[in-house]
């Protein structure tokens, strides 16, 4: 617990990184032009900030909330782009604000030449290595006196993916650690030599098929039966377990770092001899059936704010799925942020005028009262605890740990006078809070209630609160909607997030790291979000005022 404290304190108290810090000059507004409440919107916001009125940008665009990827691509971010070159050559805004009036999302559209090719593609690695796996398989039966893994080979499915697809790669990789042992147990009793030769074959075998983790597991598994007899364990296979181990956690490594970067042919070629490492020629086809599926899926939509974030990047870059944020603190570093331009994007924008309006009012009130106060409210569902092993990265169990640990982390943040500077009440049961539970609201964060707010709140003005939950932005202004985000601006909230589609979980925000930089004080809101949100072109957006820095006083 102390550790993690420390841990706690050091995200809590670490400065800002000195590149940022927004001025008002830094900022342009996108506003619709002829519509007089977006451009009148964009004007009052100029005044009350200190933003010149000349960088207000107006583009011809309809008020829906669904703006066509075509009618994007070649009219409405041409338009931007014009105008960025002409009136800011150096680039100096760093932020792009859209106003109420300029759509929402961005559609899919049609998949492109350039989709097609690399269904074509994975279709391609997906055949040559089911064979090369149908090829190790008959050796391995041979070695093993007849296992029934060639007949489990060939129902891996070929058809579209469904739920179960991974469960099949798995069911095939249990089949194949039994195959080994069984191998093991007949090789064993060969003489010497033979056995020496089929050992380095079942061995080759087994790495080709299921990567350095089926051959770790086996050698763990030979450490403990040894270890349980009583038996001296040879150092040689504890250095040789080591060994894997470590290449296998270093793989793992490189992986995430790969996930990180833009889609291309060149980052799936890496992946998969990566994986071919760590998991064999199973994790690849299970990858492969993975990659086919976010093919077929079409997820080329967007929403309007994260995919004007992009706005400086080449023509032509990848809409399968996402784009990494280089904005995000893990590039701090990265030439990738230089050789990629992007832009932070804010909204001002509500179920109506007045409600857009107020963000800037609320925002701007709480600054000179001092800042937001008010109790934070941290809703989980009681998925795991504070302390325990690693959970896999993204899984909900995950994101429900940095809910308890954005609890920890405020309940435990003092003031100078060494006092708590937050009342924080948890909710870690699998029901949420329940209507009127929750007074004196400024600080929110939970889930899982889809599409159907709960008004368990009376907001402090200034809250900021987001929901983790599919598609809380996909409307603004649908009366009857109870999507999460239109519902806490039109309770009082000042701030929130939310996607206007699936976003997967692993789109958002984590709460701990976006709270932990909110609190410090030092970076404006917008700033916030970007140093803490892992994509752009795709499905999540910030609506508030940009400026926004509820705790700079205290």
């Amino acid at each position: 617990m102390r550790t993690l404290l420390a841990i706690l304190a050091a995200l809590l108290s670490a400065p800002a990184t000195s590149s940022f810090g927004l001025e008002p000059s830094e900022i342009a507004l996108v506003a619709a032009r002829g519509n007089r409440e977006s451009v009148g919107l964009a004007k009052y916001y100029c005044r009350q900030r200190g933003v010149p009125e000349s960088q207000i940008i107006e583009i011809d665009i309809s008020p829906d909330e669904t703006l066509d990827r075509d009618k994007w691509r070649f009219a409405v971010r041409p338009e931007i782009q014009k105008w960025l070159k002409k009136n800011d050559p150096d680039q100096k805004v760093r932020c792009l604000v859209t106003t109420w009036g300029i759509p929402l999302k961005i559609s899919a559209g049609k998949p492109s030449g350039m989709d097609a090719e690399y269904r074509k593609y994975l279709t391609n690695e997906l055949t040559s290595r089911t064979q090369k796996l149908r090829q190790i398989a008959s050796a391995l039966d041979r070695l093993a006196g007849g296992s029934p893994l060639t007949d489990a080979l060939e129902s891996l499915p070929t058809e579209e993916p469904t739920a179960d697809a991974s469960s099949n790669v798995d069911k095939l990789k249990t089949q194949l650690e039994a195959a080994l042992r069984s191998a093991q147990e007949r090789i064993v009793k060969l003489p010497a030599e033979t056995r020496r030769t089929q050992e380095a074959q079942l061995q080759q075998l087994t790495t080709a098929a299921g990567g350095a983790t089926v051959l770790l597991q086996a050698i763990n598994q030979q450490i403990r039966a040894r270890e349980a007899a009583g038996e001296t364990v040879p150092t040689q296979l504890l250095q040789q377990f080591e060994l894997l181990r470590g290449r296998t956690s270093a793989f793992t490594e490189l992986k995430i770092l790969l996930d990180g970067r833009p889609p291309s042919f060149e980052r799936d070629e890496t992946t998969l001899r990566l994986l071919e490492q760590t998991g064999g020629l199973l994790a690849c086809i299970d990858w492969l059936k993975t990659q086919e599926g976010v093919a077929k899926r079409n997820e080329r939509g967007a929403s309007f704010d994260s995919e004007l974030s992009l706005v400086y990047w080449p023509d032509g870059y990848e809409l399968l799925r996402w784009q990494p944020n280089y904005l995000r603190g893990a590039y701090d570093s990265s030439q990738l942020r230089k050789a990629f331009p992007t832009l932070m994007v804010a909204r001002l924008d509500g179920p109506d005028l007045k409600t857009a309006k107020r963000l800037i009012d609320d925002a701007i009130a709480v600054e000179k009262a001092g800042g937001l106060t008010g109790k934070a409210y941290i809703d989980a569902r009681g998925l795991t605890t504070l302390e325990g092993p690693p959970l896999e990265p993204g899984s909900y169990p995950d994101y429900d740990r940095a809910l308890l640990v954005t609890a920890k982390g405020l309940e435990n943040l003092k003031d100078e006078a060494d006092e708590s500077r937050f009342e924080v009440v948890l909710n870690d049961e699998p029901e949420l809070f329940a209507p009127g539970q929750c007074p004196d609201a400024a600080l929110y964060c939970g889930w899982y209630s889809l599409a159907k707010y709960v008004d368990a709140f009376e907001w402090k003005r200034g809250a900021i609160a987001y929901h983790l939950a599919s598609a809380e932005a996909n409307t603004l202004k649908e009366v009857d909607s109870q999507a999460w985000c239109k519902k806490l601006l039109e309770d009082g909230v000042a701030a929130t997030i939310g996607p206007v589609n699936e976003p997967y979980l692993v789109a958002f925000p984590r709460p701990n790291e976006f709270f932990a930089l909110l609190v410090q004080g030092e970076l404006p809101l917008v700033e916030v979000y970007y140093r803490t949100k892992p994509f752009n072109s795709w499905m999540m957006t910030l609506i508030g005022d940009p400026l926004y820095r509820p705790y700079a006083k205290q």
